[in-house]
C-alpha cells in the first residue's frame, strides 16, 4: 500500500513525497507538465499515469510515471507503460527513487531537502483525500469482465474459511451492518405527552413525544407563552417608569395642553425607547390601559398621577 505523503502543488493534487520532488526537478528546468490528464484503457485493465508532457501543438509526447523502491511495484509499472507504448505510441518513462537520486546530483538542493520539505509541509497528510477528483481512481470504471471476477472470488472468500474472510466480517461488525435491525440497547413504550400515541425509545432517553410534529407543536406553546410573559412584564416596567416619570416631571405634564401633547412628551417616548427599546406610540398606550387609547387619554392619566387620584 503507498502510504506517501500527499498535498496540493500547483493546483494538483500529488500522492507522494517522490511525485513531488519531480515535479520540483522540471520546475527548476523551467519544464512544462501536467498530472493525471488521462486514463488509457489496455484491454486487461484501465492505467491513469503520473506526469504528461505534450509538444508545442499539444500533442502527448511523453508520459512518466513516478514510483518507490519497491521492486514489485516498479515492475508492474514497467510492464503498463510498456502496454500503453504499444497501443497508443507514446513514450513512457519510469522514474523511481535512485533516478530522482541521480537527476538531483546537478540541482543546487537535495533530494532528501525536498522530500523532508514536503513531509513537514502543512499543506500535506499521510491521508490522502478519497473522494472526488481527489481520489486516484476517479473516472475508472471496472469492465463488466472485471466486476464478474471479482464476484467469483468474493464468494471463494465467503465459501472459505481464510483469514481474508475473517477481516471481512470483521469490518461487517465494526460498520454496523452486520447488527442492523439488532436492538443494542433495551427499549421501553411511551406515550407522547402531546398526543398520547406510543413511541419506541431506549430506556435513558430523554424523549418525551413521538416526532417532531408534536414536539415542534409544544416548542411553539412554550416560545409563545415565554414571549407573552416577557411582554407582560416589559408592558408593566413602562407603566412604571411612565408614572415616575410623570412625578419628576410634574410641572411639565400639568402645563401641557391637550393639542400640543407630541412635543411635550417626545422626552419620554424616547426614553422609553432607550430603555426598553419601545418606540410605537400604541404600545406605549397599551402598556398603561391593556389597549391602545391615544395620546390624550395617556396625557390626561399621567395629569391625574401629578394631582395623585392615581396611586
Amino acid at each position: 500500500m503507498n502510504r506517501g505523503y500527499a498535498g496540493f502543488y500547483k493546483d494538483h493534487y500529488l500522492r507522494s513525497s517522490y511525485e513531488y520532488a519531480y515535479a520540483r526537478y522540471l520546475d527548476h528546468h523551467s519544464m512544462q507538465w501536467s498530472y493525471e490528464d488521462d486514463i488509457f484503457d489496455l484491454g486487461y485493465r484501465k492505467y491513469k499515469p503520473d506526469f504528461f508532457f505534450y509538444n508545442k501543438n499539444g500533442e502527448l509526447v511523453k508520459i512518466v510515471e513516478v514510483k518507490s523502491r519497491n521492486e514489485q511495484e516498479k515492475k508492474r509499472a514497467l510492464l503498463i507503460l510498456n502496454s500503453i507504448e504499444k497501443l497508443y505510441n507514446v513514450r513512457c518513462e519510469l522514474v523511481s527513487y535512485e533516478d530522482l537520486l541521480e537527476l538531483y546530483q546537478e540541482l543546487p538542493f537535495s533530494l532528501n531537502s525536498v522530500i523532508t520539505e514536503w513531509i513537514n509541509s502543512k499543506d500535506t497528510t499521510i491521508n490522502k483525500a478519497a473522494f472526488g477528483k481527489l481520489n486516484g481512481h476517479y473516472n475508472l470504471r471496472h469492465s463488466a469482465k472485471a466486476k464478474k471476477a471479482i464476484g467469483r472470488n468474493t464468494k471463494k472468500l465467503w465459501a472459505s474459511n481464510s483469514i481474508s474472510k475473517q477481516r471481512m466480517i470483521d469490518g461487517l461488525r465494526n460498520s454496523g451492518l452486520a447488527q442492523k435491525g439488532k436492538h443494542k440497547k433495551p427499549r421501553e413504550t411511551r406515550c407522547c405527552k402531546k398526543c398520547g400515541r406510543p413511541f419506541l425509545v431506549i430506556v435513558t432517553s430523554s424523549k418525551k413525544y413521538c416526532g417532531r410534529s408534536c414536539s415542534g407543536n409544544i416548542a411553539i406553546v412554550i416560545a409563545t407563552n415565554a414571549s407573552m410573559v416577557k411582554r407582560q412584564q416589559v408592558h408593566k416596567e413602562i407603566q412604571n417608569y411612565i408614572i415616575q416619570w410623570s412625578k419628576d416631571n410634574k410641572d411639565l405634564v400639568q402645563s401641557t395642553p391637550f393639542n400640543k401633547i407630541k412635543s411635550s412628551i417626545n422626552p419620554l417616548i424616547d426614553q422609553i425607547h432607550y430603555r426598553f427599546g419601545v418606540k410605537d406610540f400604541r404600545v406605549i398606550s397599551k402598556s398603561v390601559f391593556g389597549e391602545d387609547r391615544g395620546r390624550k387619554e395617556l396625557l390626561r392619566f399621567m395629569k391625574n398621577i401629578c394631582d395623585e387620584n392615581v396611586c
